[in-house]
Parts: structure tokens; sequence; C-alpha cells
């Protein structure tokens, strides 16, 4: 039996680990939302107590609310990354304080990656680049094409697919995560803020989770791009070596 990783070909814990993370989270709300009565907490406490109710219930609704995580757009957590590196990040910058392509381009960063094959690569590569990806570059960015790489890679070389479809699925994780944190956090906020309004009380354990949760996503946000790029700069590399395909 073959058990999907994260960061595996087309696995699918990016999907389901970011779900059963917001599920919990829901449910804790739910269980200390100060409105509710005490029949409402014995439900929550009677189902958690059920192991297999809860196996169901991770599995069915998780899975559920990750797919929903997935169609979020990516674009979002990776525009916010590119500002934050652009702001608290001094790699980000090359001489006459310009920033460096990679912190302004738009996804797959086809301008980047001719900068690095001009400074870092073997001429050939760079005359691959110019031959098949130079041309392709529509104000930063262009997914079509993009897509295009990746099927034509897949139809050819199975190894290259599996590295192409790991990275993939690390940045989708990442992206669900960040959504789901975003919404953890709002929810637990609006709980702290009713408990403390409506009966009193200050509920230190869920404060000292908010201060967690902001510091994962300010981490997502410091390293997002980063990791959306090495997937660019994947996918190009695995053209570049079934660059016969292209021919």
């Amino acid at each position: 039996m073959n058990v999907p990783t994260i960061g595996g070909a087309r696995g699918i814990f990016e999907i389901f680990i970011p779900g059963v993370f917001l599920l919990l989270n829901v449910g804790a709300v739910v269980y200390l939302f100060p409105y509710n009565d005490d029949e409402t907490k014995r439900l929550i406490v009677a189902a958690a107590s059920n192991p297999i109710l809860v196996l169901v219930i991770g599995i069915v609704f998780g899975y559920l609310i990750g797919v929903i995580l997935r169609l979020f757009r990516t674009d979002l957590p990776d525009k916010l990354s590119a500002r934050w590196l652009r702001q608290f990040n001094r790699h980000g910058l090359e001489g006459n304080e310009r920033f460096r392509l990679y912190t302004t381009e738009d996804f797959p960063y086809i301008g980047w990656i001719g900068e690095t094959c001009k400074q870092y690569l073997p001429p050939e590569v760079q005359a691959f680049y110019d031959k098949v990806w130079a041309g392709r570059k529509q104000v930063g960015h262009n997914k079509q094409f993009f897509n295009f790489c990746k099927i034509m890679i897949s139809s050819t070389n199975e190894r290259a697919a599996n590295e192409i479809y790991a990275a993939e699925s690390l940045t989708r994780y990442i992206s669900g995560m960040f959504y789901a944190l975003v919404l953890a956090f709002v929810l637990i906020l609006a709980t702290v803020l009713m408990r403390y309004l409506v009966l009193g009380q200050a509920v230190t354990g869920l404060v000292m989770l908010l201060l967690a949760y902001l510091l994962a996503i300010g981490e997502i946000l410091r390293h997002f791009r980063v990791i959306r790029v090495k997937e660019a700069e994947t996918v190009f590399t695995a053209s570049f070596i079934n660059r016969a395909v292209f021919e």
C-alpha cells in the first residue's frame, strides 16, 4: 500500500493536514464559545471521546476543508512574502538600493531565472533559456507555459516529474497551512475577545496559542517566496535536462 506523503508526487497530505488542523481549531472554538450551552459542550466531548467517530470526521471533513483551502490561490502568500523580503531582508537588495528581481517579479519568475543563467550557470544553459524560456516572459509571468513544461517533462521523465511534483506539493502544503493558520488565528482571537467581554475571563493558554500562530505565519512569509522560486528553478532545470522534447 502506497501512503502519500507531504512533498510526495501528487500526495494528499498537503491537503489533508491543513484541513485537519483548521478542523481542530474550529472544534475548539465552538467548544469555548461563551454562548454555548452545556448540552452542546457535552455532545462535543462525547464525539471527541469516540475514536471511530473522530477518525471518520477527521477524514471526511478534514479532507473537505483541505480541498477548500487548496482552492485559495498561492499568489496571496507569495506576494505578501515578496513584500516581506523587500521590507525586512537585506539579501533582497542589490546595488544602489535596487531590489533583486526575485522579490518583485511574479511567478514563475522567468526574468529571475534568466539572471541566474547569466550569472551562475554554464553557457549551454543560457542558450537553452534564450531559445525556449526567454520569449515566454509576459510582464513577469506565464503560468500556461510553466504548466506546459511540467506536462512535457512528465510525459518523458518520471524521475524529473517526481521532483517537480514534490516541489509543488511543498509549496501547496505551506500555502494551505498559511490560510489555515490565518483563519484559525482570527477565530481564536474572536473567541478570546468574546470570553473576556462576556465572561470576564482572560484565557492565557489561547493567548499563547495566538502568539505561536502569529510566529508561524511570520516564518511562512519570510520563506515562502524563496521556496516558490526553488519550485520554478526545479522546473527550469528539469526542462533543460529534457530539452530534447522542446526542440
